[in-house]
């Protein structure tokens, strides 16, 4: 199978790992910008009769969506034998119900425009609350990788004495795989939001813990404000060792430097956005994904 990968995602920590263990050569395209914001596009490579993979770091969407349509668009033009785009952060994930009148289900709507000149969808652990897969929105194939075992790894080779402490009890599932990966102990906070930037947080039996280091481990870290309120609740409990993972860093509102200037010690996150926290590579649960693409 010939496959032709082009990188739209400036984080060549892992679209190189990636193209190479997919077997891909790496294409190549051009993009103009001119004064006015519009872009153009022309694309050096040939994708007639080729599977085509595009990986996109969609972090802080908007000006990085319609670039990718057209890239898109462009290459469907190419006639490729498939096209698939390798999305590690999924945006537009967020609105998955109505809750105010006039609103809509705009991750529904997001899935319809993107699978328009697609074939298949890879990303990597995707916000899924309301629904159960991305079956439910996406009408393409759509194919996971998951990073509970890359983190494990990570934990198991940098922490001693760890306790996986998930951050609200979504999370549970999550921080038990990890912790049952490496035979470790995990606990889950109990938060009651009260508003974007009021949360009270518990977490029951921490007590036994105090002297370990807790690993809070989040799979999307925004504003950082619930880690924030867990450090506090982990700091009044006596804990003095505390490590924070997330495996999507979007650290908006200034949240990387808040939440290095806490009482967290360590800071770290896989490589699905490009930041300088990222020290957990996910590339090899892209391509083992990547494998399963018909």
């Amino acid at each position: 199978m010939s496959i032709l990968f082009f990188d739209l995602s400036d984080n060549l920590n892992l679209s190189a790992p990636v193209c190479e263990k997919t077997g891909a050569t790496m294409g190549k395209l051009s993009m103009h910008y001119f004064p006015d914001g519009e872009v153009n596009i022309q694309i050096h490579s040939q994708c007639k009769d080729k599977t085509v993979v595009v990986l996109a770091d969609l972090s802080h969407p908007n000006s990085k969506i319609l670039p990718l349509l057209f890239v898109l668009r462009m290459i469907k033009e190419h006639q490729p034998k498939k096209v698939v785009l390798i999305s590690p952060y999924l945006p537009y994930m967020r609105q998955d119900a109505v809750f105010h009148e006039g609103e809509s289900i705009l991750a529904r709507h997001f899935a319809e425009i993107l699978s328009e000149n697609l074939d298949a969808l890879i990303t990597v652990d995707p916000h899924l609350h309301r629904f159960f897969s991305l079956d439910q929105v996406y009408p393409i194939r759509t194919y996971l990788a998951h990073t509970t075992s890359p983190i494990a790894r990570w934990i198991k080779d940098h922490i001693s004495q760890p306790v996986i402490v998930g951050p609200d009890s979504e999370s549970r599932q999550w921080v038990e795989a990890i912790a049952s990966e490496i035979h470790v102990p995990f606990l889950v906070a109990n938060k009651t939001r009260h508003g974007d930037k009021d949360v009270e947080i518990t977490i029951q039996g921490i007590e036994d813990h105090k002297d370990k280091t807790v690993v809070l481990v989040d799979d999307i870290i925004s504003t950082g404000h619930t880690i924030l309120e867990i450090t506090k609740h982990l700091e009044q409990s006596g804990v003095r060792k505390i490590t924070c993972i997330a495996t999507h860093a979007i650290f908006n509102e200034n949240a990387y430097g808040k939440l290095a200037h806490s009482h967290i010690n360590q800071i770290v996150s896989c490589n699905t956005i490009p930041h300088v926290s990222n020290a957990i590579d996910v590339s090899d649960s892209i391509a083992e994904s990547f494998k399963l693409v018909k």
